[in-house]
């Protein structure tokens, strides 16, 4: 995924609070912090102790800036899923903007096709680059988009006919 792994973290998208936790702990410690108590309510002490449970969860000296910045406060903390959901369509939207296609896309960030799609709301370059003509060659059957395929006649054994019923005279 070297490719998906080249984006910025844009820290105005996230969400108020949670910024606010990122400027005082750093990205990585808020985020360890949030994906273990997110969604839930910390009361954070008035004095450090070494064995408080977030002390043990982020160690001393992230612990340490927590009671620093927030002692005796009560925190809300956001839910971790909601946020990494929106990270990674951004990662998406990243991968797009970096010339990958849909199928490249997919790959790089686990998504499917369809789903790459969706997220770039349908402005995306649909071209199916992965998966191989059926029936061969294909390019003299090509039609434009809005058009309509020409009908296949019906003859016994046909895949429209497996019973050879067109070919009964009345």
């Amino acid at each position: 995924m070297e490719n998906a792994a080249a984006f910025d973290v844009d820290l105005e998208a996230l969400p108020p609070a949670l910024r606010e936790l990122v400027r005082v702990l750093g990205f990585a410690d808020a985020m360890l912090l949030i994906s273990v108590r997110g969604g839930g309510r910390i009361t954070v002490p008035h004095k450090v102790r070494e064995g408080h449970e977030l002390a043990l969860l982020l160690g001393m000296d992230t612990f340490n800036k927590l009671v620093r910045e927030y002692a005796g406060e009560s925190l809300l903390l956001p839910k971790l899923d909601s946020y990494l959901r929106e990270l990674r369509h951004e990662q998406v939207r990243q991968c797009k903007a970096q010339g990958l296609d849909v199928d490249e896309i997919a790959e790089e960030t686990g998504y499917t096709r369809r789903h790459v799609f969706n997220i770039l709301g349908g402005y995306a370059d649909t071209r199916d680059t992965f998966t191989m003509d059926l029936f061969g060659g294909g390019d003299d059957l090509a039609h434009q988009p809005g058009e309509v395929a020409p009908a296949v006649e019906s003859t016994p054994g046909n895949a429209n006919d497996p019973f050879g019923l067109g070919a009964r005279k009345a």
